[in-house]
C-alpha cells in the first residue's frame, strides 16, 4: 500500500508540475503617463513571484507570469498601478497617475523616470489645474483681468457689490489656507500662484461669520 501511495503522490506532483509549467507566459507592456509620455526604470512587480522587471527608455518592460497573474507598477512621484494579466496578454498599457502629493511632478523627473521633461511639464501643469499668471505684472492685474465681476479698491476687494450697511464689504483674503489682510496682497508675484478662487454663497459656510463678504483663496506654486 505504501508503494501505491507513493507512486500516486509523484504522478500528481508530475502532473501539477507540468500544470504549472504551462502556465507560465511571456509578457510585454509599456508604461505611461498622459497617454503618451514614457515612464522610464520603473518597477513592474510579479504578484506571484515577487520578480522584478524595469521599463526601459520607452517605457517598454517584458516578463514571465502566470495566466490571470497581475503586475503592479510602482515609479516614484505616481500611484501605484495594477495591471491584470490575462490568458497570452501582449502589449499591456500601464497608464500612471501622478500622486496627489507636493512636488509629484518634480520627484517624478528627479528620480529619471522622464525623458520627455519639458512635455511632461506642461502636462502636468495642465492636469493640475493651474493657470500661468506670469503675462500679469501684479496681483491686482491679474483680478482686474481674470475675474472682472470684482470690484477693487483701496480698502479690499468686493465680490457682492457694495454694501448699504455700516461697516467693511471687502472680501476676505486667504492664501494658502490662512486669513489674512489686503495689503498682503502686494508681497504677491503673479508667476508665484498657482490658483485663484472667488468663494461665494453657501460655499462660504465653513468660514463662518468671516465669509459673510465671501472670500478670495489663493493657493501658491510650492
Amino acid at each position: 500500500m505504501k508503494a501505491i501511495f507513493k507512486s500516486i503522490s509523484i504522478i500528481f506532483l508530475v502532473f501539477y508540475s507540468l500544470n504549472c509549467f504551462s502556465q507560465r507566459i511571456e509578457v510585454s507592456g509599456k508604461i505611461i503617463v498622459f497617454d503618451s509620455i514614457p515612464i522610464v526604470n520603473a518597477d513592474v512587480i510579479v504578484k506571484s513571484t515577487k520578480e522584478i522587471f524595469k521599463t526601459n527608455n520607452l517605457g517598454v518592460f517584458k516578463c514571465e507570469c502566470n495566466e490571470k497573474d497581475k503586475l503592479i507598477v510602482i515609479a516614484k512621484g505616481f500611484n501605484k498601478y495594477t495591471i491584470k494579466v490575462k490568458k497570452k496578454s501582449n502589449e499591456l498599457i500601464g497608464n500612471l497617475k501622478l500622486a496627489k502629493i507636493p512636488r509629484a511632478a518634480e520627484i517624478a523627473i528627479d528620480k529619471g523616470h522622464i525623458l520627455m521633461v519639458d512635455s511632461f511639464k506642461k502636462l502636468a501643469k495642465k492636469n493640475s489645474g493651474q493657470k500661468d499668471y506670469s503675462k500679469y505684472i501684479s496681483i491686482m492685474d491679474v483680478i482686474r483681468n481674470e475675474f472682472p465681476s470684482l470690484q477693487i479698491s483701496n480698502s479690499g476687494i468686493i465680490i457682492r457689490g457694495k454694501s448699504s450697511l455700516i461697516g467693511s464689504s471687502a472680501a476676505n483674503i486667504e492664501i494658502d489656507g490662512v486669513i489674512t489682510d489686503y495689503s498682503s496682497l502686494s508681497g504677491l508675484s503673479p508667476t508665484n500662484i498657482a490658483k485663484i478662487e472667488i468663494i461665494k454663497g453657501s460655499d462660504t459656510a465653513i468660514y463662518g461669520v468671516r465669509g459673510g463678504n465671501g472670500v478670495v483663496k489663493i493657493t501658491t506654486k510650492k
